[in-house]
């Protein structure tokens, strides 16, 4: 029986009753044409396959994953990439996050595994970074607390894959669609939304098992979108501070009365809902945990806005 990820069990228990506009995943066990390895390089590493070495001793869902060669140890000198290639970008919303299971044996010092987007059909690529705190749109990528399976704990994710895993470990990252280009720009080309991971070595030989990358899930989270007051409430909403570690204050430059605030994780699982009354409320940090969340505040005239905020 294939192994339910951690994903799957915060939405279970989030008791998904919403409708998704689009979910693709790629598990490995059959042939699929969403995922390019690159034929640019004729070394290219890549291999969908069972692993068979020391540390890559099996895939996360047996039997097989996408591997930098599924027998042999990573050579030096070395480039490798393979494409996510995301079919059908039209049917996204406003948020899609992909989540995707990895297992690396590198060398810390010059070995490394990056993460890149395209929106223009792979003619630019884009380094996936953590970029929330860059305004004035507050979009681009954010990166949610990576998981490992092993010791049932979640820490920052590192935005360069190097060194030792420990063990199986979760890693999951979020866009918006003005990242790069307009949606009217990145609809006519259906394959113009892709995601490359690439692999690169040092000119040491190091006889490790290099990276590993299975179960592969986007999730378009429309949910997530709302409108903007119109009554410019979106101007009117300051959260500070932001990031914070253990309370931060959403402050109204009005009386509020009867404003709901409901803050969820990545994930759509609901995590506080209050009902408020005054210009100012503290938020604890309580049981959340270090990542990204969502505020929707929705005043009496049933305006909404929408903000994130970083716990750390």
């Amino acid at each position: 029986m294939k192994k339910i990820t951690y994903f799957y069990l915060l939405l279970l228990t989030a008791g998904i009753n919403r409708q998704l506009s689009a979910q693709d995943s790629v598990f490995f066990e059959k042939p699929t044409n969403e995922i390019r390895i690159d034929t640019l390089h004729h070394t290219n590493l890549w291999q969908i396959g069972k692993p068979q070495k020391p540390f890559f001793v099996s895939a996360y869902s047996p039997p097989n994953a996408i591997v930098t060669d599924t027998i042999n140890s990573y050579p030096p000198n070395d480039t490798s990439s393979f494409i996510y290639v995301i079919r059908q970008p039209y049917t996204q919303s406003c948020y899609t996050c992909m989540e995707f299971w990895q297992k690396y044996d590198m060398d810390s010092i010059g070995d490394k595994g990056i993460i890149e987007a395209s929106y223009d059909g792979g003619n630019s690529w884009l380094t996936v970074k953590d970029t929330f705190n860059v305004p004035p749109s507050y979009s681009n990528f954010q990166w949610n607390s990576d998981y490992h399976e092993t010791s049932m704990t979640s820490t920052p994710h590192k935005l360069i894959t190097t060194g030792k895993s420990d063990g199986w470990i979760q890693s999951q990252f979020c866009w918006q669609w003005w990242i790069g280009a307009k949606r009217d720009t990145i609809i006519p080309n259906p394959d113009s939304l892709m995601i490359r991971f690439t692999f690169i070595s040092d000119t040491v030989t190091h006889h490790k098992d290099g990276w590993m990358i299975d179960n592969i899930v986007t999730e378009d989270l429309w949910y997530m979108c709302g409108g903007i007051a119109e009554n410019n409430l979106n101007e009117d909403v300051v959260i500070s501070p932001n990031p914070f570690t253990s309370l931060t204050t959403i402050s109204f430059s009005a009386e509020q009365t009867n404003t709901t605030i409901k803050i969820t994780d990545i994930l759509g699982k609901e995590i506080k809902a209050i009902n408020f009354t005054g210009k100012e409320l503290i938020i604890m940090k309580g049981t959340m945990q270090a990542g990204i969340y969502f505020v929707q505040i929705t005043d009496a005239n049933k305006n909404i806005v929408n903000r994130k905020v970083l716990v750390e």
